[in-house]
This record gives structure tokens, C-alpha cells and sequence, in this order.
């Protein structure tokens, strides 16, 4: 199954109850990760939970390679206690100006500035998960890469038009 980076957006009222009720952050967070996984997935500027899969740390690489992002959308955030503890880290949430900040940058930095990172020796030097063992005969995956880093912005840009917070999960 794999480590996936997974994202879900809640709005400031939520969030509020989210800080002061783990309980009921886990059930909220668990129902909508339930009809993403069971249902047709919503476009990521229409869901409300999104995940950009096994991706997460390739993307990471390339935008701390390129440099310039002001909030980290991987692993970056405040800490949201949940009532389960979580396989590979807390869960984390950016804040409402955190999402818009995030957004900019990702709205006004294609892809195509980031593929010029794309090194495998660096990124096993690195340690970046799911690399194959083998740096000949891969094939790239900046195709995919490219897919969920545009869906990573359509996420995050309508989030931060409606005002939401998000949440970041590794699970």
C-alpha cells in the first residue's frame, strides 16, 4: 500500500472544533477519507479530502530544490492532536494564510521549474522514498509527478479562495 500524503480541508469553524475535540476531528477526517476512497474522487478543486499519493516526497524534493516556496505542504504546519496516532507523524494543518501563501506559489511556479531538479542520483543520495534501487533504465515519472503537483495546486487554490484551512497527513 505505501506511504501517502494525504489532504483535507476544513473550514475555520471546523478547525476550532477540530482543536478542542480530537474525537471528532478523527471521525470527520476518517468519513471523508471513507467516500473519497469508496466513491468517484471529486476534481481537486471540488474535494475535500485529496491525496497526491507515493508522490509526496519526489514533489517534496523538487520544490525544496527549487526553492522558494514559503510553506511547506508536505510536512510542514501545526500539529492537530488526533484521537489515533498516526503511522508516520501527527497530522498538521496550515492556516487559512499558510493555504493562500501556498497557493500563490504553486499557481505561479509550473512544474516545468521544478523538473529541472529532477536527479535521481541526488534524490537516492537523498533517501527519497519509493526511488528504485537501479538509477539505469528508469523510466521517469515526472509525468505523474506533473499530474499531482497541478492537482496539489487546484487543491490548494480552492482552498484558499473559499478562506480553509488544511490538513496534511503521511499515512
Amino acid at each position: 500500500m505505501g506511504i501517502h500524503c494525504v489532504y483535507v480541508r476544513l473550514t475555520p469553524a471546523e478547525l476550532q472544533r477540530a482543536s478542542s475535540d480530537p474525537s471528532w476531528a478523527q471521525e470527520h477526517i476518517d468519513e471523508l477519507g471513507d467516500a473519497w476512497a469508496e466513491e468517484e474522487p471529486l476534481p481537486p478543486e471540488k474535494a475535500p479530502y485529496f491525496s497526491i499519493e507515493k508522490s509526496w516526497h519526489k514533489l517534496h524534493y523538487l520544490m525544496a530544490a527549487h526553492g522558494g516556496i514559503p510553506v511547506d505542504v508536505i510536512h510542514g504546519g501545526v500539529e492537530l492532536p488526533l484521537e489515533d496516532d498516526m503511522d508516520y507523524g501527527p497530522a498538521r494543518y496550515l492556516s487559512s494564510e499558510d493555504v493562500a501563501r501556498a497557493s500563490d506559489f504553486l499557481a505561479t511556479t509550473p512544474f516545468g521549474e521544478l523538473a529541472p531538479h529532477y536527479d535521481l542520483a541526488a534524490m537516492h543520495s537523498a533517501e527519497i522514498y519509493l526511488l528504485p534501487d537501479s538509477e539505469t533504465e528508469v523510466p521517469s515519472d515526472q509525468d505523474a509527478l506533473r499530474r499531482h503537483y497541478e492537482e496539489l495546486s487546484r487543491f490548494f487554490s480552492a482552498a484558499a479562495d473559499a478562506g480553509d484551512v488544511v490538513v496534511l497527513m503521511l499515512a
